[in-house]
């Protein structure tokens, strides 16, 4: 199995890596692939993107202790996820080529009529911070899959894990993300419907499996399980923090014309919604062949599945896709957090190809430090770095591509308003295990804003 893990994980950074012979040294082709990629690999670099580490490890375990409950999550996602493509349609890649905006900070201060440089500042500070934070659960993600099949050290897979991303970035930038991504989308596919199949015929079935749950406890079978609406309240939401997220909004920017971001976008939700199914599935499974036990962490059902069902060699596959997997996803946050250090925060490097690199090593550095501190919990960091960066960006990018236009200094106040929120609720209220804390904050973050428009419009018929 571990050989068949180092051969295959091998060919998967190959892909990345390979990528740099296509590359043009220039900083639009490092952070945006010269403008010039295909839907289909728009399409499946978006879902990788977004579901590998987190798919595989936190979506299982969450279905391992809720059972068929676990639906409202991936039901009040997807429909918060349509609707945050359906909002940005083709108005991100389009505003972005007019106005020749290399990365999303940039994007989120340009979008109204005028330009908004201290909105750009805040939202690429936010990005080095909570992007950091994503791409730490990513190398924490792979580690502890590591230390659970292989018996590896976690802080020495850590330190190998940011290697290997900062080979993947430093050889092809976006490129290399997305090509990665491409093969990581089908190795996902694969792995779970391989895993399902193995997993059904070990229980006998769809209908035994599902009696098999009933008798552990029947709540694991209820899908009216009301308590649950909180939960796809938060998760539509969630879903809808798409458009906060620079990671998966500059796979909107790389895109070679509008009608390949339609049909990335059909891609991308066919994919996505057949992915969440199956691990949902997959943790539904782990529930019956890995008897509940304080000592197991149900984020690792999946390759604890693995290595029970399948054969050695076929195992080492799905691994090296999982830690691969992982480390695609990591790297579009790593370059969402270097491109927003050097293109905003230190204006001397913005042209240059070479510091862009450099920006790269320094972010990763900080990634490896996050990462050894936060070393449980894959889905609770994705969780509190997503809602950070939704609560306080997502707002005010469906204000101004709807139409709305708040100054600058609103504008602001609605950034700070929601993200603020956002902190006291889980850490003031500590109401986030009810409902997740994104919410409140994206809903302050609208509210401010019409009650200044609102504001705006009383004062204007004062001053005539």
């Amino acid at each position: 199995m571990l050989i068949s893990f180092f051969l295959f994980f091998t060919l998967f950074t190959g892909v990345g890596v390979a990528s740099a012979f296509w590359r043009r040294k220039t900083v639009e082709d490092y952070l945006l692939a010269s403008r010039e990629v295909p839907s289909w690999l728009v399409g499946l670099s978006f879902g990788a993107t977004i579901s590998s580490g987190a798919t595989f490890i936190g979506f299982a375990g969450l279905a391992y202790h809720s059972g068929i409950a676990a639906i409202y999550t991936v039901g009040g996602l997807m429909i918060g996820d349509y609707l945050g493509w359906m909002i940005a349609r083709t108005k991100i890649r389009r505003i972005t080529q007019e106005k020749n905006i290399h990365t999303y900070p940039s994007f989120v201060g340009k979008l109204g009529d005028k330009e908004f440089p201290k909105v750009t500042l805040v939202t690429a500070f936010l990005t080095i911070i909570f992007m950091g934070t994503y791409c730490a659960a990513q190398l924490v993600a792979g580690a502890k899959v590591g230390q659970a099949l292989f018996g590896w050290d976690f802080e020495i897979f850590v330190v190998v894990g940011a290697l290997v991303l900062l080979a993947y970035c430093w050889a092809g930038g976006i490129r290399a993300s997305i090509w990665t991504d491409a093969l990581q989308a089908v190795i996902i596919l694969f792995s779970l419907m391989v895993l399902i199949y193995a997993g059904l015929g070990e229980i006998g079935g769809i209908g035994t499996m599902w009696a098999q749950l009933t008798a552990i406890d029947p709540k694991l079978t209820d899908p009216w399980q009301f308590k649950m609406l909180p939960v796809a309240v938060g998760w539509f939401f969630f879903g809808i923090g798409i458009l906060g997220q620079p990671q998966l909004m500059v796979r909107h920017m790389v895109a070679r014309s509008d009608q390949d971001i339609i049909s990335a976008r059909r891609i991308y939700m066919t994919w996505r919604v057949t992915v969440l199914a199956l691990a949902v599935m997959s943790g539904l499974v782990a529930r019956l062949l890995i008897p509940e036990a304080d000592v197991f962490d149900p984020e690792l059902s999946i390759p604890r599945l693995w290595e029970d069902l399948l054969p050695p060699v076929l195992v080492g596959l799905l691994i090296a896709g999982l830690f691969s997997a992982t480390m695609s996803t990591a790297d579009s946050l790593l370059l969402a957090a270097s491109s927003a250090m050097t293109q905003h925060l230190i204006p001397k490097w913005r042209n240059s190809y070479f510091y862009a690199k450099i920006g790269t090593v320094i972010i990763i550095t900080m990634v490896v430090a996050i990462a050894m501190v936060a070393s449980k919990g894959v889905l609770s960091l994705v969780i509190l770095a997503w809602g950070g960066m939704a609560s306080s960006i997502v707002p005010l990018v469906v204000v101004q591509l709807l139409g709305g236009r708040p100054s600058e200094k609103h504008a602001l106040i609605m950034m700070v308003s929601g993200f603020a929120v956002t902190v006291f609720w889980r850490y003031g209220l500590e109401l986030h295990k009810e409902l997740l804390d994104l919410v409140p904050g994206m809903i302050t973050g609208f509210a401010v804003y019409f009650v200044g428009a609102a504001l705006a419009r009383v004062r204007k018929p004062a001053k005539a």
